[in-house]
């Protein structure tokens, strides 16, 4: 749609432009609804996919450098919110009976610009870690999710921002299932303390025991395997643990040569996290299924597409609007929006 603007000039002004004021809209501008619309595309597909579908959607022809600003500028203005929350303080007396809360990362390009001696700029891509935690309720399908590329600590404290969200409660327990690693489960026994358990990924561990399964029988190593899950799923973590040192390799061996001696020592160095008899009695995961299938759908079919790579400050902020959008909290920041 074209319109003819007829433009006008007083004493005071060389320009007076009537049209635009009626209308509310400003030259070079987005309305609040156009705002959206490139935004929603742009926090979900590559800014020239996102321009391409404005077109096809709505019939008319955007830059994608237009689709990039708003995208950026309300991802940010997410993240903001975000970090005015207050932390978590004071538990309600009661909560959800059992809550399932998982962490971990994913690994994603960042491109940081570096001077070099002659005065130039060098464009330097690495590899950080974007970490995202979820935690959901025993018996509901809906998750919550914090996100971003933060530290170890802060990382914590979203898991905790996630379990309050989920129905964390003074009576509440809390059930951690990740892949072991000590930051993990260091935070999420200083967040919850007696009121957790934290599970080894029964899936992660079986990766360990299946290399290690040709060296302990070499002969039927799918029989051996089956042996050791049922042990695990029994309570009989010890008997794997007793197993694997029947068959360790000499201490010359190096490590890479090794997946006994690997399995033993993942075992013997995580002792009460392998509880799975309690947790299929209980009724709870024994996998990380909840923050893998997080991690594809709310982070990395987004920040890990081909040919993405982000500046720390932009990943930060998307992954974080991410997460917002994946709790379904994305109209309610239009509303407050209209209502500013």
């Amino acid at each position: 749609m074209s319109v003819r603007e007829r433009i006008w000039r007083d004493e005071a002004h060389w320009y007076v432009r009537s049209l635009p004021k009626c209308l509310v809209i400003n030259n070079r501008g987005c309305s609040q609804a156009l705002q959206r619309v490139l935004s929603d595309f742009g926090l979900e597909h590559s800014f020239a996919q996102a321009a391409a579908r404005v077109r096809e959607h709505y019939g008319f022809a955007i830059n994608k450098s237009a689709v990039a600003s708003q995208s950026h500028k309300h991802a940010r203005a997410i993240r903001a919110l975000q970090d005015a929350r207050k932390p978590v303080g004071a538990l309600p007396a009661h909560g959800a009976k059992s809550i399932t809360a998982e962490a971990d990362g994913t690994m994603i390009p960042t491109v940081t610009c570096q001077r070099t001696a002659k005065g130039g700029r060098k464009r330097l891509v690495e590899y950080r870690e974007v970490r995202l935690c979820a935690a959901r309720c025993k018996g509901s399908a809906t998750a919550h999710y914090e996100a971003g590329l933060r530290g170890v600590e802060q990382t914590g404290n979203l898991l905790g921002q996630a379990a309050r969200a989920g129905g964390w409660g003074l009576d509440s327990h809390l059930h951690g299932v990740g892949d072991g690693a000590e930051w993990i489960r260091d935070q999420f026994q200083r967040l919850f303390g007696g009121q957790g358990r934290y599970l080894i990924d029964f899936f992660h561990l079986c990766e360990y025991l299946a290399e290690a399964s040709q060296s302990c029988n070499p002969d039927k190593p799918a029989l051996w395997m089956r042996t050791q899950k049922k042990r695990l799923k029994s309570g009989h973590a010890n008997k794997v643990i007793q197993t694997l040192e029947a068959h360790l390799e000499h201490e010359s061996i190096p490590d890479e040569l090794a997946p006994v001696r690997r399995a033993h020592r993942y075992m013997r160095n995580r002792p009460g996290n392998f509880f799975y008899d309690q947790a299929i009695a209980e009724n709870l995961e024994i996998g990380s299924g909840l923050i893998e299938s997080g991690h594809r759908h709310v982070l990395q079919a987004r920040l890990k597409i081909p040919g993405a790579a982000w500046s720390i400050d932009s990943a930060d902020a998307f992954a974080q609007a991410r997460a917002f959008r994946a709790n379904g909290q994305w109209d309610s920041y239009w509303k407050r929006n209209r209502a500013a």
